[in-house]
């Protein structure tokens, strides 16, 4: 199978997956996967036909529509081995493997993906503000104090000094 074609189709098993983990109708959702030596992390933020200005977050499914945490997490390392998957196809067609992958998807099945190299785990950012940055990189995240917004220009710096 060509390069191309084996990242089509881990591209429509990851939106596949995405899709049976949202218990609700959506419009469109946003993930974001790391991977690095095999180990990492995966989340996404998602819109619902109701409610198309809110993202919802991922790991808040469980709770939001009382799905059952273990099934959750199930998906969720499903979704890891895809990504983790994803990553090696690059590796086998000798290409440098990426640190994250962004995956967008609109309710008309539009996809768009973005591959990034910056290696985060090198920086001082840790998870948690690799997603509030997430949040404001695609998201359009609303920074409203002083701390925020100085760790989101760090935070861009960083990233724009190693791309």
């Amino acid at each position: 199978m060509s390069f191309e074609n084996e990242l089509n189709k881990l591209y429509r098993k990851i939106a596949e997956k995405i899709n049976d983990m949202i218990p609700v109708e959506w419009e469109e959702f946003y993930f974001n996967g790391e991977v690095k030596d095999g180990e990492g992390g995966v989340y996404f933020f998602y819109t619902t036909l109701d409610e198309k200005q809110e993202y919802k977050y991922s790991h808040y499914i469980p709770r939001m529509y009382n799905v059952d945490r273990k099934i959750y997490n199930q998906f969720l390392h499903e979704l890891f081995d895809l990504t983790v998957q994803l990553q090696q196809v690059f590796i086998d067609n000798q290409q440098e493997a990426w640190f994250s992958v962004t995956m967008i998807v609109n309710g008309e099945g539009k996809l768009t993906v973005r591959f990034s190299y910056v290696n985060w785990n090198d920086s001082e950012f840790g998870p948690s503000d690799r997603i509030e940055y997430f949040e404001y990189k695609y998201l359009n995240r609303e920074l409203t104090d002083e701390i925020d917004k100085e760790l989101m220009a760090r935070m861009k710096k960083y990233e724009e000094e190693r791309s």
